[in-house]
């Protein structure tokens, strides 16, 4: 049975006289944890990646530094939409792309840079001194002096695989079956929201999308105050 009537949602409804509050309230937490996982995933690795390869040095240190630069010449979003397109639309497909990306980026040659600084630290030379093993000195006096530095850039970063995400969406290549702000944005597209007037289909979750962006630059830079000395009398 099929009735016909006047359907009302507090955020609108779609094509389908389905409430648009649902989508963009469940597609919240998936948008958030896409953002966090892929910022930690990608920020840790790198963190552990440019340690070991300015500790060890020699071909090791060439060899990231190889692969860093071919890494940075690979188009980023064209490959996730060959993934997408060829392989699988699952999130968690696209997840792990993204870090495997992102792991060899720009980011080991910032940390290279400190850790190349740190290393020289004389703490550094009498852990070496008491026969401290490489993993110690790795993973206990040089990965810690850049949680200060990774905490606000961690931050910053998780928005900018929200909208990654919601990039992939709109293209078509969202997860069928997990509901997310740019899958919303998708629909709205394919069901001509902008020709029948409906902006709010559009403009909800694009509105989510930039206040997410903004609560979490303005965290970031709160954090960056917070961990960074120099930057609290500016």
């Amino acid at each position: 049975l099929v009735v016909f009537g006047t359907v009302f949602g507090l955020a609108g409804t779609d094509h389908l006289r389905r409430d648009l509050l649902i989508p963009l309230l469940w597609g919240t937490p998936v948008a958030l944890s896409f953002g966090l996982l892929a910022a930690l995933g990608t920020t840790i690795t790198t963190m552990i990646i440019a340690g070991i390869g300015t500790w060890f040095g020699g071909w090791v240190d060439s060899l990231i530094q190889r692969i860093t630069q071919i890494n940075l010449v690979l188009p980023f979003l064209p490959i996730l939409i060959m993934v997408g397109t060829f392989y699988s639309k699952s999130l968690w497909v696209m997840l792990g792309m993204t870090i495997l990306l992102s792991i060899f980026g720009g980011g080991i040659l910032t940390y290279r840079a400190v850790f190349m600084q740190v290393k020289e630290s004389p703490y550094i030379e009498a852990a070496r001194a008491y026969g401290a093993s490489n993993s110690r000195v790795i993973f206990r006096y040089l990965i810690p002096r850049m949680i200060p530095l990774l905490i606000p850039q961690l931050v910053v970063l998780v928005p900018t695989y929200v909208f990654l995400e919601a990039s992939l969406a709109v293209l078509g290549l969202g997860d069928p079956t997990l509901p997310t702000w740019g899958k919303v944005i998708n629909d709205a597209y394919s069901n001509g929201a902008l020709y029948q007037g409906e902006y709010y289909w559009v403009l909800e979750p694009a509105i989510l999308l930039m206040v997410t962006g903004l609560a979490f630059a303005l965290v970031g830079f709160s954090l960056d105050r917070v961990f960074n000395p120099r930057l609290r009398g500016l």
